[in-house]
């Protein structure tokens, strides 16, 4: 070992674990079927101890093992927490969930720092001065309820609060802001809490994330999220997703994928950068940005041109035909496609042809597809071409998702409830916002025409950071004419709770209760719980107690009084949950899922009883007629998903078909032709979309493009030393003959401008990227939420044993600081990908 350094120990640290979490363990007998056996495999001469254990490496004990669910990332991951005298010690992943077959990433095991912090908040805090001058005070957890609900002076300003707004009759002035929050945390917050107290005023980050992905597949083939069957598949096209870093379902997909090219299955990777997923594939093949679309539309005419095609889910279940595919198609040549992807014709040609014979076969995508101008049509491209290939919710294909169902007992608050129209962008901008524009409530309350909340509360979510524009949406928050009352949620102080005016301790995901889910990567349904591992740290509550308290305040009680009995009494009302022995059985095990369960294909293909149901000639849709409908297509979007039962497909029959989501009326066809978009606009068959500004660059700008890494989480994981200690600076990606062009060398401050303003980054000159692109991750650049992150001590900061020993000044530079919160035309999903920028050497 002579001659590492600290730093190079990290790395062979960083490394060695990563091979650990794909070496055989846990049970794992290697096939991926995971379970809870005592195997035997030798690691280096030594026996894995048997999964689901572990010991004091001072005493020998046996910690205390609790099962869970991780909360890293949306991923959700299935975790074993153990406790050593009353202290979570270590997190290791789950060896009786199949989607995730006892894995959990570098993040998970994080988790024991976001409990930990030195920067946590551990009490309610009051503002005594201006906003943003860290100037607070500590109050009880009455006080604070007390300003909540019935508002009081804050810094000597009167207020009021959300019980006196709903009285007054006013509830839609009390808005919810929220980043994270799944399973039974909305349910518990969204769906009983702010529905009872009657606001409809709730934004949320859908729109910074996948609403792209999630609009386009509500316009084609009904419910949103999807998952890539990769266990069974034998090729893989890729457009800008990340598997192997960054994806929603992170651990599931990218141990399935390393599986598969293992296995000698072919991936082929079109993105601007050489990420990790790239590096693994069989072909990196870099492309413009914005351009994945017309490399998309070509390879659709390839596979139509030289007859591969699955003739009969195109007649059968879609709204479209072969012969009027092929014409529409027509004009999308390779080397039409060639002159503005950068992708070779031929390349082009030879991949579609290798995708569409591979039976089955796969696309995926990601934010390199997505986060555009053109995101939502390139997704329903991609769609049209997994159907022309016959890849459609099929094994081995592109899947409808497969999640949890779970069955509160408690009926849904009936109130009357009103909303300020705020979180759809601008009035008219957006054509189907079905999950709101959030990355634009700040310029349209700084605008003022659609109203303005009174009370502004944010949960889990820190908009300052990550929405782009991070000077107006400081400035905004800043202004109490234009919020008079600022609440954040939160477990330390980040950008924007820091201008808050009251802040509420939350609890870790480490000391909750929910019931949670996410899409299975088997297609088989599984259900897991989170539970604490301890009661929450200090003063801080689980927010969804806390609203039972505020609910019961303001004169809307709730039919349970805990996130703890919601979720028991989930647990014992959800079919088989409650017959493996309910709450008990979930607390002891952490999951349950059905081992008989067959994986769930070809659900559209099933035939369905329409004895009862009333047929809709013009569009072939059974349905649910009521009283005073007159047709299916009179219904909204919301009506049309209840009481659609069937399509008339192609051979005559009913079937399920592609049913419709409650964001966006369509029939029952996945439609490749969409009459929503034709009506609004937009060309009703996927078509080439440019992006306006990359049309107009000048010989001199670039495009920024954003990424993420595989240590950490959005804005979240910094305060985690484990994952900062790894990554914390973050240099800008830059070509060679880009950087050549501009006097740039490697290591060099380089000056990045867009539109809305200025950063000052260093270069990383190199061949992984295309010319004409400047790529900055996100996660660094902060200058709030703790010492490990931004290099400052919050004002809750408390030293914790090993403070000296961080080592690292670095916190990189934040690249939201340029980005304005544009929104594609369709659905609003931020454009992450277009911003047009100079480069110059500092």
């Amino acid at each position: 070992m002579a001659g590492m350094d600290r730093r190079d120990f990290l790395r062979v640290g960083a490394l060695s674990l990563a091979g650990l979490a794909g070496c055989k363990g846990n049970g794992d007998d290697g096939d991926g079927g995971g379970g809870n056996g005592g195997g035997e495999d030798q690691l280096d001469g030594k026996v894995w101890i048997q999964g689901g254990k572990d010991f004091s490496p001072k005493t020998g004990v046996e910690r205390k093992a609790i099962p869970s669910a991780c909360w890293q990332c949306v991923t959700r991951d299935g975790i074993i927490g153990y406790v050593e005298d009353g202290r979570l010690v270590k997190i290791e992943g789950h060896p009786g969930l199949p989607r995730t077959n006892g894995k959990v990433c570098a993040r998970g095991q994080a988790g024991v720092n976001t409990v930990y912090s030195p920067d946590r908040v551990l009490y309610p805090l009051v503002r005594t001065g201006p906003r943003g001058a860290g100037q607070w005070k500590k109050i009880s957890w009455d006080e604070a309820l007390g300003l909540v609900v019935n508002g009081g002076t804050i810094a000597g300003r009167q207020v009021k609060g959300i019980k006196t707004l709903r009285d007054e009759g006013h509830p839609e002035l009390f808005m919810f802001h929220y980043g994270r929050m799944k399973g039974s945390d909305g349910t518990i917050i969204k769906d009983q809490f702010l529905a009872a107290y009657g606001t409809k005023t709730i934004g949320n980050h859908t729109s910074i994330c996948e609403s792209a992905r999630w609009t386009a597949q509500e316009l084609t083939w009904g419910s949103h999220y999807d998952n890539w069957d990769l266990e069974n598949t034998k090729l893989v096209l890729n457009f800008g997703a990340n598997v192997l870093e960054a994806h929603t379902n992170h651990i599931p997909m990218a141990q399935r994928l390393l599986k598969a090219i293992a296995n000698g299955v072919k991936v082929y990777t079109f993105d601007v950068r050489l990420t990790n997923t790239a590096a693994r594939s069989t072909e990196w093949i870099p492309v413009k940005p914005g351009t994945d679309l017309a490399v998309i539309l070509a390879m659709a005419n390839v596979l139509l041109g030289d007859g591969i095609c699955d003739t009969d889910f195109i007649e059968t279940y879609t709204n479209v035909k072969v012969d009027e595919l092929k014409d529409h198609l027509k004009e999308y040549t390779p080397e039409w496609a060639e002159k503005l992807s950068g992708v070779p014709a031929a390349k082009i040609r030879s991949i579609a042809l290798e995708y569409g014979r591979t039976r089955p076969s796969v696309a995926i995508s990601y934010r390199g597809l997505s986060q555009h101008w053109n995101g939502i049509i390139g997704e329903r491209a991609l769609l049209m071409l997994d159907a022309i290939a016959g890849n459609i919710d099929a094994k081995g294909g592109r899947c409808r998702a497969v999640g949890a169902k779970w069955k509160p007992p408690f009926e849904a608050p009936t109130t009357a409830a009103k909303g300020l129209p705020i979180d759809h962008g601008f009035h008219g901008a957006h054509a189907f916002p079905t999950h709101h524009v959030s990355n634009q409530i700040y310029p349209v309350i700084a605008e003022g025409s659609e109203g303005r909340p009174y009370v502004y509360m944010t949960y889990c979510h820190n908009p300052v950071y990550v929405n782009g524009d991070c000077r107006m949406s400081s400035e905004l928050l800043k202004d109490e004419t234009k919020i008079p009352f600022m609440i954040s949620v939160d477990i330390a102080l980040s950008e924007t709770s820091e201008l808050a005016d009251l802040i509420l301790p939350d609890a870790t995901y480490l000391e909750r209760w929910t019931c949670d889910d996410m899409v299975s990567a088997t297609q088989i349904q599984e259900y897991y719980i989170r539970q604490p591992m301890h009661a929450p740290l200090g003063e801080a509550r689980n927010f969804c107690d806390v609203v039972c308290d505020l609910a019961k305040m303001c004169g809307c009680e709730l039919p349970f009084h805990s996130a703890e009995e919601f979720v028991r009494a989930t647990c014992e009302n959800t079919p088989g949950v409650k017959e493996a022995g309910g709450f008990e059985h979930m607390k002891a095990n952490g999951a349950w899922y059905d081992e008989k369960a067959s994986p769930a294909y070809l659900s559209h293909a099933k035939e369905v009883d329409v004895s009862k149901a009333v047929l809709d000639e013009a569009t072939g849709v059974y349905w649910d007629k009521h009283e005073g409908d007159k047709d299916f297509s009179s219904l909204d979007a919301k009506n049309a998903a209840k009481q659609y039962i069937a399509q008339k497909c192609g051979d005559g029959k009913a079937r399920k078909g592609f049913p419709p989501d409650k964001g966006v009326w369509k029939t029952g066809f996945l439609e490749i032709k969409s009459k929503n978009l034709a009506d609004k606009g937009f060309p009703a068959l996927p078509s080439w979309m440019p992006i306006p500004d990359h049309a107009s660059m000048s010989a001199d700008q670039l495009v920024l493009t954003t990424f993420k890494v595989r240590t950490q989480t959005q804005s979240r994981t910094q305060n985690c030393k484990y994952l900062t200690e790894l990554y914390h600076d973050n240099p800008a990606w830059i070509h060679p003959a880009t950087a050549s062009q501009r006097g740039i060398k490697d290591g060099d401050a380089i000056r990045v401008r867009s539109k809305i303003g200025e950063i000052t980054i260093k270069a990383h000159v190199t061949e992984g990227i295309v010319p004409g692109v400047v790529a900055i991750s996100n996660h660094c650049g902060h200058w709030a939420w703790g010492e490990f992150a931004s290099g400052k001590k919050m004002f809750t900061h408390a030293c914790e044993p090993d403070c000296a020993n961080k080592w690292w000044k670095e916190t990189g530079v934040h690249p939201n600081w340029i980005i304005p919160p544009v929104g594609d035309p369709i659905g609003g999903t931020m454009c992450w990908m277009d911003t047009v920028v100079t480069a110059t050497k500092a």
